[in-house]
């Protein structure tokens, strides 16, 4: 069953029954103060031919002729006046009477009610105020009036009942459905969706409820899927790329080498050139599956306590054995008297990739080789500044450097894949710090890292 169905079902039938409640409650207030009205008209008239009777000695005869010229609407009520024994004193014409043995001993102690056929009688006692002597009185009639309106107001309640339920269901479903109508123009665009226009989005300006908050919260999952789709196709098309160079080299090397009968030298470098580009390719698929690993697991990396400081200098060490020629000086911008503040939270291996691939860089795009890195301390940030005077980055490059496979102009002809940086900030990110850079061209670039400091004064 559709909502729309659903609802329109479920919110009549929730206010049918609160109206059903309500009128019944209505009609039994009705009936019940009739029902009292006409006990206390009932009591009082027969009190009053009590006194005519008692007190003023009206004669039987003339009561008999006032109770026939009474109007219609009260020619069915009917009194009798008993003393404390029992006995009639006073009867009207028609008036049948209900006390007997069995009930009389319950009317001297306490006012009886009784209905039956539609009539409604009420016994009860008073007293003479001269001779102080009980009586027993009794009333009977029929409420024509009342029970009228009565039936009146019943068939009242039933139609404006029955005409409200009907009104809230079309009331109900025309606002449902009017509510509901985005969600089928949503479900429509949803359809049309695909990896061909995955920059489609839903509409949501012009819903600030919950059914524009639905459709906020998947355009934004459309964004992600959308870069995750841009990414995928990016890393197979620079993968392509990448690889289809090496292997076409190695092909046409294999092939001419295969041409005729070499040295044992020339076999020898040709091995040798094989080797390289093999180490290259391997380099390049080493860094994509990185890359791929810490997009896919960056909640599950171990972190323990470590000195930046020493993950520093462990990245420079390291960095000399592959390149004895590059230059890389480590200072403290300014003397630290506590070395708990060098303390952060992290991974040391990722961090080392880190610092290696901005050492690396540095020197790499440096004429001199040569690479500055300054420690210094901002609040409760550690601040790592890495300076080189390499060939700088031009403005139109520098906000797209850390875009996976993006490499400048200036960088084309220098080995590398265009990941290190990406890689690089992913990593600094896992560890809740920033990296950002500045650079002028021809005069080199400073690359910033900041890291949370777990040391707390």
């Amino acid at each position: 069953m559709k909502i729309i169905d659903k609802q329109t079902i479920r919110i009549p039938s929730i206010l049918s029954i609160i109206l059903i409640v309500f009128a019944f409650n209505i009609f039994f207030f009705f009936s019940y103060n009739r029902q009292n009205e006409f006990y206390s008209y009932l009591q009082s008239t027969c009190i009053n031919i009590h006194k005519l009777v008692v007190d003023e000695k009206v004669n039987i005869q003339q009561l008999y002729n006032m109770e026939n010229r009474k109007t219609e609407i009260y020619n069915q009520t009917h009194f009798i006046i008993y003393d404390s024994t029992g006995h009639i004193i006073y009867k009207s014409k028609k008036a049948i009477p209900h006390l007997n043995n069995t009930n009389i001993n319950e009317v001297l102690k306490q006012k009886l009610e009784l209905k039956k056929d539609g009539f409604e009688n009420i016994l009860f006692t008073t007293k003479d105020n001269h001779q102080k002597q009980t009586y027993i009185l009794e009333a009977s009639g029929y409420d024509t009036q009342g029970f009228e309106k009565q039936k009146t107001l019943l068939y009242f309640l039933i139609f404006c009942t029955i005409l409200s339920i009907i009104f809230i269901a079309i009331i109900s479903r025309y606002y449902i459905r009017k509510d509901l109508k985005p969600i089928g123009s949503i479900s429509k665009t949803m359809r049309e969706i695909s990896s061909k226009n995955l920059q489609s989005r839903l509409p949501e300006a012009d819903l600030s409820n919950e059914i524009g908050d639905m459709a906020y919260a998947f355009n934004q999952l459309l964004d992600r899927l959308n870069a995750s789709y841009q990414q995928q196709q990016n890393f197979v098309s620079y993968a392509t790329h990448e690889l289809r160079t090496p292997l076409s080299i190695l092909l046409g090397n294999a092939q001419v080498t295969l041409m005729k009968e070499r040295s044992i030298k020339e076999y020898k470098q040709t091995i040798e050139n094989f080797q390289l580009d093999i180490n290259g390719m391997i380099n390049l698929v080493n860094s994509l599956l990185e890359l791929a690993r810490m997009n896919a697991e960056s909640q599950s990396v171990p972190f323990k306590q470590i000195r930046i400081d020493d993950i520093l200098w462990m990245a420079a060490d390291l960095e000399k054995k592959k390149n004895p020629s590059y230059k890389i000086n480590i200072d403290f911008e300014s003397i630290i008297e506590n070395d708990g503040v060098l303390m952060i939270k992290g991974n040391a291996d990722l961090l080392v990739l880190v610092f290696r691939n901005l050492i690396e860089n540095g020197c790499k795009y440096s004429e001199m080789q040569e690479i500055a890195v300054k420690i210094k301390l901002i609040n409760n940030q550690i601040e790592l500044n890495f300076i080189d005077n390499g060939v700088g980055i031009s403005p139109k490059d520098i906000g797209q450097i850390f875009n996976a496979y993006y490499r400048t102009e200036k960088t084309k002809d220098i080995s590398g894949h265009g990941m290190g940086l990406p890689l690089t900030k992913k990593i600094v990110e896992i560890h809740s710090g920033k990296i950002f850079a500045v650079s002028r061209e021809g005069f080199g670039s400073t690359f910033t890292v900041t890291l949370p400091s777990i040391y707390e004064n």
